[in-house]
């Protein structure tokens, strides 16, 4: 939670709040761009209202404008201002009100835990004065839900899966058809050697760990003990955690971000000790004990999903990483020049998702907007095709489409020896090793 805490004390009482209940609001505010951090400016600006809570919500934070002790003008009654917490929920059109709804239960929850709060002192404001308030929550008889949600040890239920990446089954969990101690299920690319093929979130979730730039071949542990390679491991809502190894994730997520089910994480690399291309699939029932790993084969059935089976048309386009300030893209379409360098390049939509996938791909900020720092990144790969194009060895016919792929990679020397990056036709020049120094960057 963040602090920005009002110093102007006209707005509260002088005296100590004892914390032994729970008051729950709704702004009533649906403009855009009413969000926690609107709300907390305004307090923090001296509120035009006479009024002042302790905590505003919405789906992405919750800021902290006055301390718990502080006794604010929000409940309507001398006994609600005086004893409980108020804890605004926003309500604004561009915002996700079931994530706002989700978060503030989250923050009833830590509230209930710090000061002994029982479950039947968590109030709606309607309680102390009949105020239609808050208005959604009750219109749509959701005030029992949330009261569980702030139960100490409630969990949400991790609901929908997908498979992580589409190929082929090629080793089990623990003895079930692998070697002895693995920890997850390897799933092999289509065909064999396929590297930068996409890898999903199988679950709904919160980065936990990322690790990235781990060479091939190296043994080390990364993101787990035992594991080695790129990858990452994203916590459930309901505590599992889900771990992910020979994927090179995306460069804009950072932990803490969230993300979805079928949101593009990142891709398969050689990174780290593997005998072929494959992603290291792996569960386990507590995200923080890596020892509490289990077969994921059971996941699987469960959710009634074929391991290695392709994702649902839905979960190919990545949607707005956290902490930018630009909106995610609705689909729509790009212009005519920019169609013709998405087809050349493979895509098949030409349209925004196209760019938010090419520029995730590039390390860029997928906000499906091709204006110059994305054009500038084709341009640059352009040139870096064109340098390659004149290595002995490459066909005449490759054509330098500004996408860098698996196919640029290969002419530009990256193989899977043990030397990793290297010119397999012999032909160092100039040209050669300045556009090796480039295509690193990738």
């Amino acid at each position: 939670m963040k602090n920005q805490l009002v110093t102007s004390t006209k707005k509260i009482y002088d005296g100590i709040n004892s914390c032994t209940s729970i008051t729950v609001h709704e702004t009533a505010n649906t403009k855009k761009g009413a969000d926690a951090q609107a709300h907390a400016n305004l307090q923090s600006n001296g509120n035009v209202r006479s009024a002042s809570w302790h905590i505003t919500v919405d789906g992405t934070e919750a800021i902290r404008s006055f301390p718990d002790t502080a006794q604010c003008w929000h409940a309507g009654t001398d006994e609600g201002n005086r004893n409980s917490i108020g804890v605004e929920i926003c309500v604004n059109e561009d915002g996700d009100y079931d994530a706002a709804f989700k978060r503030a239960a989250n923050v009833v929850r830590d509230l209930r835990k710090e000061h002994g709060i029982p479950r039947d002192k968590v109030y709606d404001h309607a309680h102390w004065t009949g105020k239609d308030c808050p208005a959604i929550m009750r219109a749509k008889g959701r005030w029992k839900e949330f009261l569980d949600l702030t139960e100490p040890n409630a969990k949400e239920k991790t609901v929908g899966m997908i498979s992580p990446f589409e190929g082929r089954l090629t080793s089990h969990h623990g003895d079930r058809g692998g070697y002895k101690g693995h920890k997850g299920l390897d799933i092999a690319p289509p065909k064999p050697g396929q590297v930068g093929r996409p890898v999903y979130a199988a679950f709904a979730g919160t980065w936990q760990k990322i690790v990235r730039n781990t060479k091939p071949g190296n043994r080390t542990s990364t993101w787990a003990p035992g594991r080695t390679g790129n990858g990452g491991l994203i916590s459930n809502p309901d505590g599992e955690g889900n771990g992910y190894n020979h994927m090179r994730p995306l460069d804009h997520f950072k932990v803490g971000d969230k993300v979805v089910a079928g949101q593009l994480l990142g891709y398969n690399d050689r990174s780290g000790n593997q005998t072929g291309p494959h992603v290291h699939f792996e569960l386990w029932e507590d995200w923080e004990n890596p020892d509490s790993d289990y077969a994921p084969e059971l996941a699987f059935e469960k959710f009634n999903v074929t391991p290695g089976s392709a994702p649902g048309k839905t979960s190919v386009a990545p949607v707005k990483p956290q902490g930018t300030t630009s909106k995610p893209s609705t689909n729509s379409t790009v212009s005519a020049d920019v169609k013709k360098k998405l087809k050349a390049m493979g895509y098949k939509n030409l349209d925004t998702r196209d760019v938010e996938a090419y520029q995730a791909w590039h390390g860029l900020v997928p906000d499906g907007k091709w204006l110059a720092k994305t054009e500038a990144k084709y341009q640059e790969v352009v040139r870096a095709q064109n340098a390659t194009k004149k290595m002995k060895g490459v066909p005449d016919n490759w054509a330098s489409d500004g996408y860098w792929g698996a196919t640029s990679k290969k002419w530009a020397g990256y193989t899977s020896g043990r030397n990793g990056w290297n010119n397999p036709h012999g032909y160092l020049t100039k040209t050669y090793i300045s556009n090796l120094k480039k295509v690193k960057a990738w």
